[in-house]
C-alpha cells in the first residue's frame, strides 16, 4: 500500500498497517510517523464467542509472496541452519503492529531457523535509531529488561524523539544505564561490526521499505506481499525449506 497522505487516506492505512511498509525519503512514511493513527484494536469490530477461521492455505509463489536475492547475501547462521531477517525501522507503525506475529513466529520456528533482527539504515534518521537498537542489544543481550519492546513504546506510543546522543543517554537512564554505558557502546567496534551488517543487509536485499523479512540470505517476503499476518508465517515456513 502506498498513497499520499491525507485524513481519509490516514483512516484506510490504520486499519492495514500491518500489512503495508515504510518508504524512506517519502512523504507517506514522515507524515505517518508523525501522526498519531488509532490502533488497529480501536478500528477492530467487538470481538464475539465465535472462533477465528483458519487462514487458507497458500500456494506459495515466486514473484507474488516472495521475490529472489540475486545474488545472494552473506548469513551469519551456522553451518546447516537457516537464517530469517527481519529488516525494520523504530520509527515505522508497520514495523510496530508486525511484532505481535514476529513474537509468535518465534514460539513456533523450527529448530534450525536462526531469526535476527536488522534495523534498516535507508536514511540517516533509520540509522540513528540502528544505533539505539544496536546499544539495547549491547546493554540489554538478553532482553531481561525488554529494552527492544520499550523503545518501540517510546517511539510509537509516547511519540518520543530519539535521535541524538543526549535523548539516547536520557532514554537508557531511564532503563537503568549509565552515560558512560551508553557511550561505551555507541563508540564501539562492536557498533561498527553490526552498522555494516545492516548495510550490507540492506544493500543487498535492495529492500526500499520496511518490514521486510529475508530468509537464507536468498528470499525476500513482506505482509504487503502476502496480505495477511497468518499468511506470511506461511511464505516464511515454505521459504526455510527451499534450497
Amino acid at each position: 500500500m502506498k498513497c499520499v497522505f491525507s485524513r481519509t487516506c490516514g483512516i484506510a492505512l490504520a486499519a492495514m498497517l500491518a500489512l503495508a511498509g515504510c518508504f524512506s525519503e517519502s512523504t507517506q512514511a514522515e507524515a505517518v510517523n508523525q501522526t498519531a493513527v488509532p490502533s488497529i484494536a480501536a478500528l477492530a469490530p467487538a470481538q464475539t464467542s465465535a472462533p477465528t477461521p483458519a487462514a487458507p492455505t497458500l500456494n506459495v509463489r515466486e514473484g507474488v509472496h516472495y521475490t529472489v536475492i540475486s545474488p545472494p547475501i552473506p548469513t551469519q547462521a551456522p553451518q546447516g541452519k537457516v537464517e530469517v531477517v527481519e529488516m525494520f525501522w523504530y520509527g515505522c507503525p508497520h514495523c510496530y503492529t508486525l511484532e505481535p506475529t514476529i513474537h509468535r513466529y518465534l514460539q513456533s520456528k523450527p529448530d534450525n531457523v536462526v531469526f535476527q533482527q536488522v534495523p534498516s539504515t535507508l536514511s540517516p534518521r533509520w540509522a540513528y535509531h540502528a544505533k539505539l537498537f544496536y546499544v539495547g542489544k549491547m546493554l540489554d543481550p538478553n532482553g531481561q529488561k525488554q529494552v527492544h519492546n520499550k523503545i518501540f513504546e517510546a517511539l510509537q506510543k509516547q511519540r518520543r524523539q530519539i535521535n541524538n546522543d543526549d535523548a539516547m543517554i536520557r532514554f537508557f537512564g531511564e532503563q537503568g544505564f549509565t552515560a558512560e554505558q551508553v557511550t561505551k557502546a555507541l563508540q564501539s567496534m562492536e557498533m561498527q561490526a553490526m552498522l555494516a551488517r545492516s548495510d550490507e543487509v540492506g544493500k543487498g536485499s535492495k529492500a526500499d521499505s520496511v518490514p521486510v523479512i529475508i530468509v537464507n540470505g536468498k528470499y525476500m517476503t513482506s505482509p504487503s506481499k502476502v496480505g495477511s499476518e497468518d499468511g506470511l508465517l506461511q511464505v516464511i515456513n515454505h521459504l526455510t525449506k527451499l534450497k
